[in-house]
């Protein structure tokens, strides 16, 4: 049963990172603004523009780390032992992938320091999942 509900979990937040990650860039622009008006007044040090820079980079790692966490958990609990090795080459795959299909997206790019922020994310979210 553990499997089940966090293979659910994995596909949703894959479904909802992929989905956010593929919106037209003045939608996507329009949310990580939004988000940065919300939280100035917890950091009003902070300039609001640089607050939405840095959400909208530190979005890549966060998104990937937790994909690569829950995907891990997922085959742990289903009992696969070398298909990680495995899952794990298809996120760093999936890193590149996510940012070679945005091409067609108006207002969207390619961008290889998203590639490489992407597979920090599943990186790190490898060290997390190894270490717990």
């Amino acid at each position: 049963m553990a499997f089940w509900f966090w293979a659910a979990a994995t596909a949703v937040w894959f479904v909802l990172m992929t989905v956010l990650s593929h919106q037209d860039g003045p939608h996507t622009g329009e949310v990580s603004r939004t988000l940065a008006q919300e939280l100035h007044p917890l950091l009003p040090a902070v300039d609001q523009e640089a607050l939405n820079r840095t959400l909208r980079r530190a979005a890549h790692p966060l998104l990937f780390g937790g994909l690569t966490v829950l995907l891990g958990i997922t085959l742990h609990t289903g009992g696969a032992q070398y298909s990680r090795v495995v899952a794990f080459g298809v996120l760093l795959l999936w890193c590149w992938g996510d940012e070679a299909t945005k091409r067609g997206i108006p207002g969207r790019h390619f961008s290889w320091l998203d590639v490489g922020l992407n597979a920090l994310g599943t990186l790190c979210g490898g060290v997390v999942f190894w270490l717990v």
